[in-house]
Order: structure tokens, then sequence, then C-alpha cells
């Protein structure tokens, strides 16, 4: 553990692994085990802290992933520390794991508190199973966490509290809901200075990256996604100039590689080009890349962003089966034709693109895999990721899946979009979802094209390794060893 790290009143913890895997926590993200071996920055955490901060708290920061904490380390902070209250994040696949840093909190009298969509969308269910947990926080989490820190020091009524959920003589009780912040610009810049960013680390991008909060919600509410659970499809984003003062501070940090952390960053176009404008009138250098839908972008756009420093753009193509794409309800404009005039349209502004598919969604068939496999073939992108179909509580697809009796776990651990398909549908089994996955990854590495793009995208020997590791890990059904992360 680095010795950075030192006593507070409020702790803001990314849990350690529970296997050694490398796993990705989010506020708005359901939470996955890693192939690619990302380390995810904890911005939200990061965020959290500065609200507590502004409250007039002491603060920590533990991302335990990033700075290979173990348990038994992270005991020894909290024995010599105690802090007051532990903030924990908590995702569905690992949730058990996760919340027994409340466990650990309470065994020194901290107060403990978890974020997040698991306990967003299943709050009593989450506080009946952890009895270590004292509070949950639903939804959007800044206003909340504020108001709690105040009205419990101050010895207030917890049921003033919108979204709050927490106990009372042994009773669950949750609160009302909150609304959501109008105006995200009334936010404080999240404290990257308690982040370990020369931990962080991502193919293609390197290390020494951070995210930036450019909005929250999607205009689109697509069956499978998180964003609506957490921010039920009201986007808010926030202004150009608010964007700006953020990089600068970023720089004066020396960090200059950022990903903007938005569901659909190019949603506002306007708010795009004018992000583009203060980044070029202020000369920053800046290298970004970002989300976006295949139908937020046009040759204009594109062109801004690549001038201000955009090199990649994440595109949620998810099928090349149009079929697919209607049923998930990605929207009208989100076609399997779209998605092929977007991705060479970004490619000739010059910026690469990550294009991202969903295998195992509804209405998934053998067919339909092969189509995907084909799609992701004919599209010039530089990298890819295949992730499972995976029903996260709180979503319409997991409702689907309930009342059609497609599960096969009721176990939140099997609930990861990277290693396990738990829904198996009339003619298309879990394990025939899983294989078809291994068969995308195989035809689009095992190819001239695959290995070009492979090869000219490495920007270190770790990439080199972590790729490599990838591809060949869909040569065989085994999962990878934990050792290798």
């Amino acid at each position: 553990m680095r010795n950075k790290h030192t006593g507070c009143e409020v702790l803001f913890v990314n849990p350690p692994s529970p296997d050694g895997y490398i796993y990705i926590r989010d506020i708005n993200r359901s939470g996955r085990r890693s192939r690619e071996r990302t380390l995810w920055p904890q911005t939200s955490l990061a965020l959290l802290a500065a609200v507590a901060k502004r409250a007039g708290y002491t603060v920590d920061l533990l991302d335990c992933i990033a700075e290979r904490i173990t348990w038994n380390q992270y005991l020894e902070y909290v024995k010599r520390h105690k802090p007051k209250w532990t903030i924990v994040q908590a995702i569905t696949s690992v949730v058990t794991n996760d919340v027994y840093a409340t466990y650990l909190g309470k065994r020194y009298n901290s107060r403990t508190v978890v974020v997040g969509p698991h306990i967003t969308a299943l709050p009593r269910e989450t506080m009946e199973a952890f009895p270590s947990v004292d509070f949950g926080i639903l939804g959007e989490p800044e206003e909340t966490l504020r108001e709690m820190l105040e009205v419990v020091d101050r010895g207030g009524d917890l049921r003033s509290v919108k979204g709050l959920v927490w106990r009372e003589k042994g009773e669950i009780v949750v609160n009302e809901e909150r609304p959501f912040i109008g105006d995200l610009n009334t936010l404080p810049i999240a404290l990257h200075e308690l982040l370990p960013v020369d931990c962080y680390r991502l193919p293609y991008i390197g290390k020494r990256y951070t995210f930036v909060l450019h909005s929250r919600g999607c205009p689109n509410a697509c069956t499978f996604c998180r964003q609506s659970v957490m921010w039920k499809s009201k986007p808010r984003l926030r202004s150009p100039e608010s964007i700006l003062e953020e990089l600068k501070y970023l720089d004066r940090l020396n960090i200059h590689n950022v990903m903007f952390h938005a569901d659909t960053f190019t949603q506002d176009r306007e708010n795009v080009i004018g992000i583009c404008k203060q980044i070029l009138d202020n000369g920053l250098k800046v290298r970004w890349i970002c989300n976006s839908r295949v139908d937020y972008v046009d040759e204009e756009l594109l062109r801004w962003m690549k001038k201000a420093g955009c090199w990649m753009i994440n595109f949620g193509i998810e099928s090349g089966a149009q079929s697919i794409l209607n049923q998930c309800e990605k929207g009208e404009k989100a076609t399997v034709e779209r998605a092929r005039e977007a991705v060479w349209m970004t490619k000739r502004a010059g910026i690469k693109v990550w294009g991202y598919f969903i295998i195992g969604l509804v209405g998934e068939t053998h067919e339909t895999i092969k189509a995907t496999s084909r799609f992701a073939r004919s599209l010039p992108l530089d990298i890819v990721n295949f992730a499972v179909g995976a029903p996260y509580p709180g979503t319409k697809f997991y409702q689907q899946a309930v009342e059609n009796k497609w599960l096969e776990s009721n176990l939140w651990e099997d609930f990861d979009q990277n290693y396990s398909a738990i829904v198996s549908y009339p003619g298309l089994s879990s394990k025939e979802i899983m294989d078809g996955i291994r068969m995308c990854y195989r035809e689009w590495f095992f190819r001239p094209y695959g290995v070009w793009t492979f090869l000219k995208g490495l920007s270190s020997f770790r990439d080199a390794v972590t790729m490599a590791r990838l591809a060949l890990s869909h040569l065989a059904i085994k999962k990878e060893s934990p050792s290798a992360s």
C-alpha cells in the first residue's frame, strides 16, 4: 500500500479483488472482470470525495484494484486509521466480496455505506442480505451523501434524506426518491490527486489516464443498459466552460490522457463542438477518447473532435443483425447500415474506432451470431469487444429474463458480461452463447487484417502481452488463470 494514504473521517473504497483478477467498478456500470486488463479510473469515488471535502470532512480514497491492495492490507488500514465513515462501491458480479469492506469497517465502529447500481436496483434485498451495511445511496449519490453525513453528525431526521435506504430499530427504511441534480456544473471537480493515476492503463491508451465527467444519462433506453437504472435516460450535460476548468486542473497535474465519462458523449453536437473550441482556444494538449452511438456523429462534428485531440471513439454497435437491434430497442436510427456509415466516416476523419458488440441479447440465434461476426469483420475497426448479454437487475432485459424463465442462475456472482452467460433461449443455450463469443473473437483476430490492426495499435510491450493473451484465450474453453492479471 502506498505511503500517501493517511487517516480520514470519510474513506472511499474500490474494494480488493476477490480472486486476483482485475475488476471494473463504476457508479453507473454493472461491473465486470476485465479481459483486456483495463484499470478503470475511480473518478466517481473521487467526485464523492470532493463533495465530502467541500462539506468540511477529511477524506481518503483506496483504489484497491489499481494499487493491488489485499484484504489484509485493507484491514490494516482500517485498524490503524479507524475512519468514521466507509463508502464502498459495489457491483453485481462480486457484490458479496465488495460488501466485505463494510464488515471490516464495522469491526472498528465505522458507519458503512454502499453506492452504485446494484443497491439502487435492489435496495431492500441488498440490505437484507448484508447486515453490515448501515446505509445505501440510491441513484445519483452526491447530494444524498452530503445530506446523510450532515444529518447523522448533527442528529437530525434521516427520513428527510431523499435517495437513502437505512435501518431503524432493525427495520429497513427506503426513503423518498431523490430528484436528479439539475445542473451538473454545480458539482465540484473530482479530486484526481487522490487517484493512483500512474497505475491506470487501457490498451492502446497506455498508462496515466483518467476520466472526466461529461454527462449523465442518454436520450435512448436500450433494454440491456444500466444507465436507465441510475439516470433513467434523463440526459444532463456539463458546459464546455466547466469541462475546460477540469482539463486545466488535470494539465497542472501533468495528466494529458482523458476519457470523457459519458453514456453518449456526442448526444449534443453543439456542446461537443463547444468543448473542442475551448480546448483549441486555450492551447491544451490533451489526447482523449469517448463513448458514442453510431446515430450521433456527422462529418463536421468528427472533424472538430479530431482537431481538438480525439483519437478514438468507442461505438456501441451491439449486433450485425437488425432484428437484434430492434428487439433491444436500440432506436430507429441506430441501424446496421448506419453503423457501417459511422465507422467509415470516423476512420476517414482520422479517428480510431473501438467496436462494442453484445452476444446473447433477446432474439439471438446461431445465425444472428454469425451475422455479427461477419459484420464486425467487414468494418475497419481497430479493436473489438464481444460482451455477454447480461440481464443486470433493474434493466428491462432482466425483467424479460425473469418473466420468460430464461435465467439459469440467481447468483449475482454469475452476472458478468465478460465471462458468464446466464440466459438460455429456446434454440440457443448459455454454452452456445459463450461458444459464439469465442468464435467471434477467433474470426476477428486470426486473419491478416486482425493481426495487422492488433500489431500497429500497440503502444507498449505490456499492450502486446495483454492483447495476445486476450486473443489466445479464445482458442480455449477454460478461463484464464488469475495469476495472469
